[in-house]
């Protein structure tokens, strides 16, 4: 990670403003930041074009990232509160097939006195998405009103080592792992239950 001298300037200060991103590579790219209006970060590592990161607000705290040396590899949960009806419903659908193993990046950016960003987007954290799930807080009054909730459950490539997730070669499953790869494109001729006899030597 590498900081300009603004940066450094600003973290030496002991005032750093911070914003918050979250990156999750499905088509189109979902970029969100916890802050409120458009971001725009500039190039990264990851938007070698550049991206435009929607603002949520403050949605509660990101959580705690663990560093996995001699220990076991980590899960993290990120909870969005206070969704639509018509966004949970889209958590519980057949989409949520489309974010299994797709890559999540937490990162942040600095800004200066003008709330300005004052470089590019540094990234600390990369994991996979694993599931997507919604659910309701309890309603404890009779004219309360439900507030609803999405989480996003991410895992390192090692935190299902000893417990793989079932795969097959097929074609899905392949462009899963690798986009693009060919290698398993002409699994479907194959016939199923076929034998092949064996030889009679005579």
């Amino acid at each position: 990670m590498t900081f300009n001298e603004a940066e450094l300037a600003a973290l030496d200060s002991g005032v750093a403003r911070f914003g918050d991103l979250f990156r999750l590579e499905v088509d189109p790219v979902a970029r969100l930041w916890l802050g409120a209006g458009d971001l725009d970060v500039g190039t990264n590592v990851y938007d070698t074009a550049g991206g435009i990161y929607k603002g949520l607000g403050q949605i509660g705290p990101i959580p705690e990232f663990d560093a996995m040396i001699n220990g076991a590899a980590s899960r993290i949960e990120v909870v969005l509160s206070g969704v639509s009806g018509q966004i949970a419903e889209v958590a519980q659908g057949d989409d949520t097939d489309q974010i299994k193993n797709k890559r999540a990046a937490f990162g942040f950016v600095l800004f200066g006195d003008d709330l300005q960003p004052l470089g590019s987007a540094h990234w600390y954290a990369h994991y996979r998405a694993d599931v997507l799930s919604s659910g309701s807080e309890p309603v404890l009054e009779p004219t309360g009103v439900p507030v609803r909730w999405i989480k996003l459950s991410c895992g390192s490539q090692l935190t299902r080592r000893r417990r793989p997730a079932r795969s097959y070669f097929s074609d899905k499953d392949q462009q899963a792992r690798f986009p693009g790869d060919l290698f398993c494109s002409l699994t479907p001729r194959y016939v199923t239950g076929f034998n092949k006899p064996w030889p009679v030597l005579v």
